[in-house]
Order: C-alpha cells, then sequence, then structure tokens
C-alpha cells in the first residue's frame, strides 16, 4: 500500500499531527487493519467520523485527517490491542473503498502554507504570551504546577501543542485541523484561548480535565 492510499480509522475524536492518541483495538475489522499495517509508516489516517449509517450504508469520514505512526503496542491473549499512535501530517481523503472490510481511501498530503510570514511571527508571539497566562491561571487556582511543555518558536508546531493543551470539542478541533493555512490557524486557536481564559478567570473552573497529549483512552 502506497502514501497515496491509506487505511482510514473513523473514529470520534481528532489527532493532531505531533499529537498522541492511546486507542483500544477490539473489532476484527481493525484488528485485521492493525495487523496489516502496524510496521508501515504511516500506518493509517486518523478521520473524525459521525458514526452510524445512512440508508444501509457507513456515513463517511471528515475530509481531513491525520496520518500517524503505531508508536507503541500492547496485545492482549485475546486478540485485542492498545495501542499508543502519534500523529505525523495533515491529509485530504478523497475516494474511499470499504470492499477490504476497512476503509481505504486515497490521500493526499496537507502542507502546511503562511499567507504572510510577518504577521504569523506575531501572531504567534502573542498567542504564546496568552497560552503562558491562561497556564499561569489555571496554576494560582489549583494551587499547584502543571507539567512543563515544550517549547518552540516554530508557528506549526507550537500551534499544535496549544490546540491539544485547550479544553475544545471535537467539531473544534477539527476546526483546527482544517484551517488552510498557519494563518487562519493562529486567529482560530486565539479565539479559543480567548474564551478559554475569559470562562477560567470568571468562572475559576475549566470545562472539562486539561486535555494534555495522552489523555483519556479512545476505543474503536
Amino acid at each position: 500500500m502506497t502514501e497515496s492510499h491509506l487505511p482510514i480509522f473513523p473514529l470520534g475524536t481528532v489527532l493532531f499531527p505531533n499529537g498522541l492518541l492511546p486507542l483500544h483495538i477490539f473489532e476484527e475489522r481493525y484488528r485485521r487493519m492493525l495487523s496489516d499495517t502496524r510496521h508501515n509508516d504511516p500506518a493509517f489516517v486518523v478521520a473524525l467520523s459521525p458514526g452510524g449509517e445512512q440508508g444501509g450504508i457507513e456515513l463517511a469520514p471528515s475530509r481531513v485527517g491525520t496520518a500517524c505512526h503505531v508508536s507503541g503496542i500492547s496485545p492482549r491473549p485475546d486478540g485485542r490491542s492498545d495501542i499508543v499512535v502519534s500523529g505525523t501530517f495533515r491529509v485530504h481523503i478523497g475516494g474511499i473503498d470499504w470492499s477490504n472490510g476497512y476503509a481505504i481511501g486515497e490521500v493526499e498530503p496537507l502542507a502546511d502554507i503562511i499567507d504572510d510570514g510577518d504577521q504569523v511571527a506575531l501572531s504567534y508571539a502573542a498567542l504564546q504570551a496568552r497560552f503562558t497566562g491562561y497556564l499561569a491561571l489555571i496554576e494560582r487556582l489549583i494551587g499547584e504546577a502543571l507539567p512543563r511543555l515544550e517549547t518552540t518558536n516554530n508557528p506549526s508546531r507550537g500551534s499544535w501543542v496549544i490546540g491539544e493543551t485547550l479544553t475544545l470539542h471535537a467539531g473544534e478541533r477539527q476546526a483546527l485541523l482544517e484551517a488552510r493555512a498557519i494563518d487562519d490557524r493562529l486567529a482560530v486557536l486565539d479565539r479559543y484561548l480567548r474564551r478559554e481564559h475569559a470562562v477560567l478567570k470568571h468562572t475559576g473552573m475549566i470545562g472539562n480535565a486539561i486535555d494534555f497529549p495522552g489523555r483519556k483512552l479512545s476505543l474503536n
């Protein structure tokens, strides 16, 4: 299987490039997919899916997903597996073929585009400062230090780190993933971060537990 055709793993969550996602693999078709692809790099694409069927046909996943690498695997005696995947790069998903029992899609890597380099640098510096203030407020409220996140001057990688940490629902994470250019992604992130900071400041509460990489286990 070439990089232009990869298995598609439809899930109710969104994986970002450079992010980590633990998964419990129990369905027979995805156990077979894992066996077929675990040694490939990338192994498959994680794509947000509405789940369910319509007219007897499984609903299609989102057209933008993240190719991933299987970073760790713990097989169970009954054939199930607990795995951890790491996101590598975004892809656009074209036609999907289900004849193999699981979805295989035509995929095209999506490059990170910068429309205005100077503006991106300014926007990212402002976002980093706002994010530092957000984390400091959380530390004051909970009375303890948070784990130190990787710092980077790379707006592309840094935007994924910030997005991974904020408490966002799947649709908002998908909007970040689909942003055409880094300029757009930073603008979306700034809006989310301002909202989360305002909620935290006025209520003293975080919507859910902070969503650091390696968060909840997802089931297939």
